[in-house]
């Protein structure tokens, strides 16, 4: 009897097997939906659209954009968590959706760590640490050593949690205490820098490039792991505080169960759509940096990394969403 249980019991994983390949080789078989939770206009709409074109051209299958905006992408990422696992809804999750949000609310009605499979990064957007064009510091070595001189100097405006966390950082390694002053959102920021209503300010690079070049604002720093290819001149944090590296990040996920072969094939499609020329010159054009993770499992532990890292200055710093 327990040889009969075994072979059984064999023979139906080896089915299993072959059902989960021959399921990855007809994936996709119809339009998969891709669920941006943010409102069509923005970096996250833009970078949906773009990889979904080209990898549903890969695909040979139509990859259609799903803009589900609301609660700090609490909406549609819930729709992703409680959709079916079989590789047709993907979610274009930001830092704040995977490595946020959990530490932020009391409760969430997803769990990120639990409710998705990591599929790959695809782009990170760098933040800048901007200054009204009139303000006496030209780079972030000033800028700590004239908060230093006299703290309270300087006030700085921030929209969204990714800025609060990166600003918390940035004051706790420079022993600073720059005090944070939250807008509602990036427009109206700008608007409160450029008019000299608030001395700094940080928002993501396809706001402020712009205006940096027109020399209606500076940039004091950004942030990311290496200087931006568009502006080569301006520097990252991470020369002064190296391992800096709070900017938002996109990513693409799937809901946890979806097959590892399909799960493997996505992953392999994103990685080809971002290293196409064209696709990589539009992205870069838009102050963006195109990046794929090495493999899920690549991405899986960069998620744990920066889940720590987030964690600890929301803690450090205080920070709660009702």
């Amino acid at each position: 009897m327990r040889t009969f249980v075994a072979r059984a019991a064999c023979a139906f994983a080896v089915l299993l097997v072959l059902v989960h390949g021959a399921v990855a080789q007809s994936y996709p078989s119809r339009p998969i939906t891709l669920i941006v939770p943010f409102a069509p206009g923005g970096p996250a709409d833009f970078l949906g659209r773009l990889i979904g074109l080209k990898l549903g051209e890969e695909f040979g299958q139509q990859i259609i954009v799903d803009n589900r905006s609301g609660a700090n992408t609490i909406v549609g990422a819930q729709a992703v968590a409680k959709a079916r696992p079989d590789g047709y809804t993907l979610l274009l999750a930001i830092d704040g959706t995977l490595v946020m949000n959990p530490f932020l609310y009391a409760s969430l009605p997803y769990d990120p760590f639990k409710d998705f499979v990591p599929v790959s990064l695809v782009a990170a957007v760098p933040s800048a640490l901007t200054a009204n064009i009139k303000v006496p510091v030209n780079s972030l070595k000033e800028l700590i050593d004239a908060e230093k001189a006299k703290p309270g100097t300087f006030q700085i405006g921030v929209s969204t949690p990714t800025s609060q966390v990166a600003i918390g950082l940035l004051n706790q390694l420079a022993g600073t205490n720059m005090v944070m002053v939250p807008y509602r959102g990036g427009t109206t920021q700008i608007t409160g820098i450029l008019a000299g209503d608030i001395p700094l300010g940080h928002e993501s690079v396809n706001v402020a490039l712009p205006l940096y070049r027109d020399k209606k604002l500076k940039i004091l720093a950004l942030t990311g792991q290496k200087r931006l290819a568009l502006a080569p001149e301006i520097p990252i944090i991470a020369e002064t505080f190296p391992g800096f590296d709070l900017g938002i990040w996109q990513s693409v996920v799937a809901p946890a169960g979806t097959p590892k072969e399909i799960v493997d094939k996505l992953h392999a499609g994103l990685k080809k759509v971002l290293s196409m020329a064209d696709v990589r010159e539009r992205i870069s054009a838009a102050g963006i940096e195109p990046q794929a993770s090495d493999s899920p499992e690549a991405f899986a532990a960069f998620i744990k990394a920066q889940a720590e890292t987030r964690s600890q200055v929301i803690k450090a710093v205080g920070m709660k969403i009702e």
